[in-house]
């Protein structure tokens, strides 16, 4: 987790210095492919090493609430993580603006990378792997995945990483049909949510004519209600479970429709009629992306009981990679489906609403919440 975040600060400090390496004159569109390709490689590649080090966050979180979180209470504590994820939505967008206005954007980037190192600090000294105590207990008892080998020689360490490579339950994972669903979940979820990161203050810029800051403004409501729906959903499920007594599978499958169904009916909505009042168009969207955060107790959680502690972050792992690609497939099609309808925004959310119909189907059906890889 530290390495990641290590690395995407010091991508985000590098970004504007890789941008300052571009010649504006080898962008002309009478410029060879291969003399843009190389002007823009830097950057590209600064990037690149970003998204890299973006990935291993949530993969790690998995595995961090499956060793320190008690089952009872994985869907909460799902929901608060993602809530964070809002948290820092929600404030981006109240902050940017102002400083692209004070600043510039690129003195912005070097602020977020900035911020970033400061607040791995403390992460560094506080934090530890696991909530036992290796010295106060007989370490036999420890699970295997979590026991003491910090001290264990070079060699060890290469045979362990080779006997876990030779023993992950690959093909299973990739037959298993509630792991398909979970997969077709987090894809449909990743198209709505990059599509609303990507093109809602767009979307306010060009239907309603609003400048950067009252776009981004209007965009803050959606993250609170991401926030705020995510940990109702987690608290709500995490109480079925343990005081009412309901199936696991049940609570999953109810959750994750509330997520995409109630969110499909929003953009619905938002499709058949493109509001006239910005705060009408507002309060849909805020609805979809309020809803859509239930997913933290559906296919969020659901990885915590389909692999034990070993497995559980190479699970969020297989099922996250064909959702991120789906994302930002997503965020392009979006691009060139309003170039192609005239900026026709009606259409576009009649897609995604129709997405997350489509993606909820294979989970109602084949998702179940029993063990699988322990």
């Amino acid at each position: 987790m530290a390495v990641g975040v290590a690395f995407w600060s010091f991508a985000t400090i590098a970004t504007p210095l890789t941008a300052n390496l571009i010649q504006s004159d080898a962008l002309w569109p009478t410029a060879a492919v291969a003399t843009v390709a190389t002007n823009i490689a830097p950057l590209l590649s600064i990037r690149a090493v970003m998204g890299l080090a973006e990935s291993v966050v949530l993969p790690s979180i998995q595995r961090i609430i499956s060793v320190w979180v008690d089952p009872e209470k994985k869907s909460l504590a799902i929901a608060t993580v993602f809530g964070a994820f809002n948290s820092g939505t929600m404030l981006a967008y109240l902050i940017s603006p102002g400083l692209l206005e004070e600043f510039g954007w690129r003195n912005m980037f070097y602020l977020y990378g900035a911020a970033g190192l400061i607040l791995l600090v403390p992460w560094v000294l506080f934090t530890q792997d696991t909530p036992y105590t290796p010295n106060s207990l007989d370490s036999s008892i420890l699970p295997a995945a979590i026991n003491d080998d910090e001290h264990a020689e070079d060699g060890d360490f290469w045979e362990k990483l080779a006997d876990l490579r030779n023993n992950t339950p690959w093909k299973e994972m990739y037959k298993s049909p509630a792991i398909l669903a979970m997969t077709a979940a987090h894809a449909a979820n990743n198209w709505g949510l990059y599509n609303s990161l990507a093109w809602t203050p767009t979307f306010y810029s060009e239907q309603y004519g609003l400048n950067v800051r009252d776009s981004a403004l209007l965009s803050i409501t959606p993250s609170i209600a991401g926030a705020l729906g995510g940990v109702l959903a987690g608290f709500t499920a995490d109480r079925l479970l343990a005081e009412g007594g309901w199936d696991r599978t049940t609570v999953r499958k109810i959750f994750q429709g509330i997520s995409l169904l109630g969110s499909a009916a929003c953009l619905l909505t938002l499709s058949n009629h493109i509001p006239e009042k910005a705060s009408t168009a507002q309060a849909l969207l805020t609805a979809a992306v309020g809803l859509q955060a239930f997913n933290a107790a559906g296919y969020g959680a659901a990885n915590q009981e389909k692999a034990g502690e070993k497995w559980s972050g190479l699970l969020y792992s297989l099922t996250s990679l064909p959702g991120v690609a789906f994302g930002t497939l997503g965020v392009y099609a979006t691009g060139r489906l309003l170039d192609l309808t005239g900026q026709d925004w009606s259409i576009v959310y009649g897609l995604t609403a129709s997405i997350n119909i489509v993606g909820v189907i294979p989970f109602l059906i084949w998702f179940d919440g029993k063990k699988e890889f322990d």
